[in-house]
């Protein structure tokens, strides 16, 4: 979905006007679901790693947390977050010349390279190695465990 809106719009502007600047309701439209879609992928990401944390977890609590059910939930909850959070683009993305993107809004651009920056980048990946961490530390001890015991 991200590869067809990001790539497929800029190969059709290059033989046709480029329906990012031609339209308004096309500009926000398109920026928001690149956005959401973007987001979605590196936070889908993320929860599998807990999910994967989680089923490697000696504590029972933990590992219940790695079912198919508290999955679905979780993606619907971050789909709802991201749409509301990506939310701006549909106020505050406008045209000017060539260019479709937040303008004028000083405040609203902020935000926006906020949430990206924090959101998009830094949470996800901190979430990312952590989990890759813990998941290793257990692995490790469940190979201790079994080494210690004698059991295959």
């Amino acid at each position: 979905m991200t590869l067809i809106l990001g790539i497929g719009t800029s190969f059709y502007g290059l033989n046709n006007p480029d329906p990012q600047i031609e339209s308004l309701l096309f500009c926000k439209v398109r920026g928001y679901i690149f956005q959401i879609c973007l987001m979605l992928s590196r936070w889908f990401v993320a929860f599998a790693c807990i999910d994967r944390y989680a089923s490697t977890s000696d504590k029972i609590h933990l590992r219940n947390f790695a079912k198919p059910k508290i999955a679905y939930r979780i993606i619907i909850i971050i789909i709802i977050f991201w749409s509301i959070i990506c939310s701006h683009r549909l106020i505050f993305y406008e045209i000017k010349g060539n260019f479709c993107g937040i303008i004028n809004n000083i405040a609203a651009a902020l935000y926006h390279s906020l949430y990206v920056t924090i959101g998009g980048g830094i949470f996800p990946s901190m979430i990312m190695i952590i989990c890759a961490y813990l998941i290793r530390r257990n692995l490790a001890q469940r190979q201790k465990k079994t080494d210690t015991t004698g059991i295959r």
